[in-house]
């Protein structure tokens, strides 16, 4: 006999209202889980920062004479690295969306956020190779135009940071915004020198490769 809702009933059976409560706290507990699950794209930080933080190293020990990159000195190594990590970045994202969470308004937002960005800079870069030398006539040397790959791209990657962290509720994101900017001022102080490259060799790594991997220790495995 149950004298009160939320009850044992006769023989141990939970009451109804039990029932009811039970899963409407477990639904809510879902949608809590849900909305704050974790990010899944740290394999993409991982993917860019390394490629484009190597690849500025190796420039960089190219342009100071450290090693010899020959005729593959100039644009190839760029080259190749983009096309690599464009290639990666879209086999990646086959698994990556299968993963548990990627729905999420978090996941949603990050991915679109810093697919936008990598498509601003590819435009960007494709767009240099035109036009770096178009303003030789006003005293602006050719190539120098390159040189705002790296203040353009660090002041992209905070604010991007920046919209992550708030989508996703990863207050520490933030910081890698600051971090970013750090390097975006940094790098436009070295526009006409070669060290800039090594600024933006540590800063890549440092801004994406880094959080990817602090992110992928927290993705959630591929069956919950």
């Amino acid at each position: 006999m149950v004298e009160a809702t939320g009850e044992l009933e006769a023989g141990g059976a939970p009451a109804p209202g039990d029932d009811l409560a039970s899963e409407l706290a477990y639904v809510r507990s879902l949608a809590e889980e849900g909305r704050n699950a974790p990010l899944i794209g740290g394999r993409y930080y991982l993917i860019w920062g390394g490629l484009i933080g190597l690849t500025a190293l190796f420039s960089y020990l190219n342009g100071v004479g450290a090693i010899n990159l020959g005729f593959m000195g100039g644009f190839a190594p760029w080259i190749a690295a983009g096309l690599i990590g464009w290639v990666l970045s879209f086999t990646v994202g086959r698994r990556t969306c299968a993963k548990p969470g990627a729905l999420t308004i978090g996941n949603q937002t990050a991915s679109s956020v810093w697919f936008g960005v990598g498509i601003f800079m590819t435009l960007f870069w494709t767009a240099l190779i035109v036009a770096h030398d178009n303003y030789t006539g006003i005293g602006v040397p050719a190539y120098f135009l390159f040189s705002l790959m790296f203040p353009v791209a660090f002041g992209i990657y905070g604010v991007a940071f920046f919209a992550t962290a708030t989508a996703a509720r990863l207050g520490w994101l933030r910081y890698f915004s600051y971090l970013s900017w750090g390097f975006c001022v940094s790098a436009l102080f070295l526009l006409d020198s070669p060290h800039q490259l090594l600024v933006g060799a540590a800063g890549s790594l440092a801004c994406a490769a880094l959080p990817g991997v602090l992110l992928m220790r927290a993705e959630p495995g591929d069956i919950i």
